[in-house]
């Protein structure tokens, strides 16, 4: 490639910027029913959209934003891969109306990635294999989610939900000092799938009107007491080995590493800061929340302006309810 590399190129970011505090009376029944030792911890404040507002309202910017920091229009876009969760449609995933609302050329193949919650992390994997093998040249990925939306907040997961979108643009490059991605390590348990799912509660129509038996409730994300036992002991026990295994095998000490990871609880946060030691850890969880799919995006964004990354060896952690856990090695030159 003479000299030139899959690199991101820019990187974007976009929270909606309503606060949802503490003490705010959507969580009145749970602080007087809430279970002692909720691993649900650590926010002060969640990103919270309004009325009136979508996903659009936070995707389009985010990815605005990237394309301008990576210097490119919207006709330079080859591909755009990633995520809108949760989508209004079962099939076609809102990603297909960001194509829309950005004006992407007609050419733009668009590939919704649904791997949450590390559907980030693939989407750079997958960019920077295609531009290797030449079948593209510039890619968008974005990801987005209004999980506030889809909670049920009788549950104890629903005081970390914040909302938010990321993006970031791989593309060739001869610039050292822009992250490319080496390597990738992923650690799957399908043992635990069905103890955390996004799904409709299920009621009973009496009569039954129109042959229908069954009403369904807008989906929301529910965990099971399987899932909060796979949340301690995958999440924080064996999720972490992805990160291990993958410095490992490239011999890199973890004192010279920046960790980016999904944000769902303080609580994992320390069990991984404990166990992976890295020198850096960049995080919003306690203004921002826990941003599901689009917690590592927009962290990588933020700190372009806010926490500078100080070490070349970044590696981009996610987990995921099925469930797996996602680590993704990105390396730059010294600036």
């Amino acid at each position: 490639m003479n000299g030139l590399q899959p690199r991101i190129i820019g990187v974007g970011y976009s929270v909606p910027p309503n606060l949802r505090t503490n003490d705010d009376p959507i969580f009145d029944w749970l602080k007087s029913h809430i279970p002692e030792g909720n691993p649900f911890q650590g926010y002060k404040t969640r990103v919270v959209l309004g009325p009136g507002e979508d996903l659009m309202t936070i995707m389009v910017p985010a990815a605005l934003n990237a394309l301008q920091d990576a210097n490119l229009k919207a006709a330079d876009v080859d591909m755009l891969l990633g995520y809108a969760s949760v989508s209004p449609y079962t099939t076609p995933n809102e990603l297909s109306h960001l194509h829309q609302m950005l004006h992407l050329p007609q050419h733009t193949y668009v590939v919704p990635l649904n791997n949450e919650f590390s559907n980030f992390n693939a989407g750079l994997l997958f960019a920077d294999a295609l531009i290797q093998a030449g079948r593209a040249k510039n890619i968008l990925v974005a990801v987005g989610g209004d999980w506030t939306r889809h909670v049920d907040y009788h549950t104890v997961q629903s005081v970390s939900a914040a909302d938010g979108a990321g993006a970031a643009v791989v593309g060739l490059s001869s610039d050292p000092t822009q992250w490319r991605v080496v390597d990738h390590n992923t650690v799957t348990m399908t043992s635990y799938f069905g103890s955390m799912y996004m799904q409709g509660r299920k009621y009973p129509e009496q009569p039954p009107k129109d042959g229908h038996e069954w009403l369904r409730s807008e989906p929301f994300y529910q965990i099971t007491a399987e899932g909060m036992q796979g949340f301690a002991e995958f999440g924080g026990k064996i999720a972490p080995t992805a990160v291990t295994g993958l410095l490992a095998r490239h011999n890199i000490p973890a004192s010279s590493v920046t960790l980016i990871a999904y944000q769902a609880s303080s609580v994992l946060f320390e069990m991984w800061q404990k166990v992976l030691q890295p020198k850096q850890m960049i995080e919003t969880i306690e203004n921002f929340a826990n941003l599901t799919l689009a917690s590592v995006a927009v962290n990588l964004a933020w700190s372009v302006a806010n926490k500078p990354i100080t070490e070349n060896n970044l590696v981009l952690f996610a987990l995921s309810p099925d469930m797996h856990a996602n680590a993704l090695l990105l390396q730059r030159s010294p600036l």
